[in-house]
């Protein structure tokens, strides 16, 4: 562990759950949280029982309507309220996310910005939430009004615990909506933190409620019959179980799931460029990120030109404890580091060529941290496992292309369909790739880059529904038709 290390937080008041405006302790298995770069113990949270599932959701139920009645220029300055309360409170957020997620700390504090800035755009969007007229003939006309669903579960992941919750809750709050969250079992701190502060600025009791808890607590969360939607965001095993789980009170259902992304790069692209993004799109918070671009797919006539700049940007990395703010801390557990190397064992074994990385990473100042060497495959066979399945770490493959068929094959070529990028000069090569490439984003000349207001969300086995921008309102939102008779009456 780093000589002095000092954590600057102070968790002593949180509570394991918020539930009616209210603090409680949690009901059930006490879980010791873990900071991944020093390997320590650094708090205690309970999970949520039975019997506290059910109570945030029926005060969650409670709730419902005094906050859809709330005039939504209302709910915009509570909202607006919350989203300067946390940006007020950046310091604390991004040191609390940094280490019990381990990212570094500038990258911490990005997300808590970001989770600002949703509560922010959505605020905007409270007063704006309008229904349509239909005319029918002189003697009718039908309208119809965009009401909010109820109570909305949100079930997050460890990666990005404060910047995808804001990322639901905020429009389910501005549609009027109540919500109950759950955050990952390993990282659950951030939104308790959150929870407080929407007390704090007049978000009513039982409209955000927070619980915490591992897989089983979710899964009885989606299940429970007065839950009206469920936002979840995972991987694509657990998706399919807590897609399952809704099914049961036929709760809608919004999804991001896994994904194996590519990036194709042609000769006429700038290769110095493109490096810079597919080490960015690929090592970023460890490769610990959904939409990584995890499959370098490079013509053949430049692919080992792409590779040596990729790799030196890869070796000029730093690691260390995320306080210190490195390019990359380190993986989030022991199960996510056995799964890592996991799949480069077995990548190994097969005789796949690895021309950099592949084994743990020493950081001195954390001898016990779980880091991973930058890990890069070339000329990876299409069937590898490490080809078609995600593996959540610091990994990329490459594999080469000589037509745009063949590149688009390959892009298309698991079961996947989160993100997918292309370098190139050729803006007619670039968009009929980006029309016909398998993904719900794709992005030109750069990687992982758009803002809070562009949709997000995959097609395949990356995921159902659009969460961001103004799409991401309209899972919090049912569409009511009322036809008006005003003519004579017979």
């Amino acid at each position: 562990m780093m000589a002095g290390l000092q954590y600057p937080f102070d968790l002593d008041p949180l509570p394991d759950a918020v539930i009616g405006g209210v603090g409680h302790a949690g009901g059930g298995l006490s879980r010791q949280l873990v900071d991944p770069a020093a390997r320590i113990s650094f708090a205690e949270v309970r999970d949520a029982s039975l019997a506290q599932i059910d109570q945030s959701v029926l005060t969650a139920q409670t709730a419902r309507r005094p906050w859809a009645d709330t005039p939504p220029a209302q709910r915009a300055q509570v909202l607006m309220a919350l989203a300067d309360l946390i940006a007020a409170h950046v310091d604390e957020l991004a040191a609390v996310e940094c280490v019990n997620v381990g990212k570094p700390l500038s990258q911490a504090r990005r997300d808590v910005l970001r989770a600002a800035g949703y509560y922010r755009f959505y605020a905007g969007a409270c007063d704006k939430l309008n229904g349509d007229t239909i005319p029918l003939g002189p003697d009718q006309t039908a309208v119809t009004l965009l009401e909010p669903v109820g109570v909305t579960a949100h079930i997050l992941p460890w990666n990005y615990p404060i910047s995808t919750l804001a990322r639901g809750v905020a429009p389910a709050l501005a549609a009027g909506a109540t919500v109950v969250a759950k955050p990952a079992e390993l990282t659950p701190l951030s939104t308790l933190m959150v929870a407080k502060l929407a007390l704090e600025v007049g978000v009513p009791d039982g409209a955000f409620n927070v619980i915490c808890g591992a897989g089983e607590v979710g899964e009885a969360l989606a299940a429970h019959p007065n839950v009206a939607h469920v936002t979840f965001t995972g991987s694509t095993e657990t998706g399919r179980r807590v897609m399952q789980a809704a099914s049961g009170p036929v709760a809608g259902v919004t999804l991001e799931l896994g994904g194996k992304s590519p990036v194709v790069v042609w000769p006429d692209a700038d290769l110095d460029a493109a490096a810079k993004g597919i080490a960015r799109g690929i090592f970023f918070n460890a490769g610990q990120v959904c939409a990584a671009g995890s499959r370098l797919l490079c013509h053949a006539d430049i692919h080992d030109a792409v590779v040596e700049r990729v790799v030196q940007q890869a070796r000029e990395m730093t690691m260390g404890h995320g306080l210190t703010d490195p390019d990359l801390g380190p993986l989030i557990s022991e199960a996510q580091f056995a799964r890592v190397e996991g799949f480069v064992s077995r990548a190994l074994a097969d005789g796949l060529t690895c021309v950099t990385g592949g084994q743990r990473a020493h950081v001195p100042d954390c001898p016990l941290g779980l880091f991973y060497e930058p890990t890069v495959f070339t000329r990876v066979p299409e069937t590898s496992d490490i080809a078609q399945i995600e593996v959540f770490g610091p990994v990329l493959i490459t594999q080469t292309f000589e037509t745009e068929e063949d590149a688009l094959r390959l892009a298309n070529g698991t079961p996947f369909g989160l993100v997918a990028g292309i370098y190139t000069a050729d803006t007619g090569r670039a968009m009929r790739f980006a029309r016909r490439v398998e993904a719900g984003q794709v992005f030109v000349n750069g990687f992982l880059q758009g803002g809070d207001t562009v949709p997000f969300g995959g097609v395949k086995h990356s995921g159902i529904g659009r969460e961001k921008g103004v799409s991401g309102l309209r899972a919090y939102l049912a569409e009511k038709s009322i036809v008006l008779s005003h003519g004579e009456t017979s």
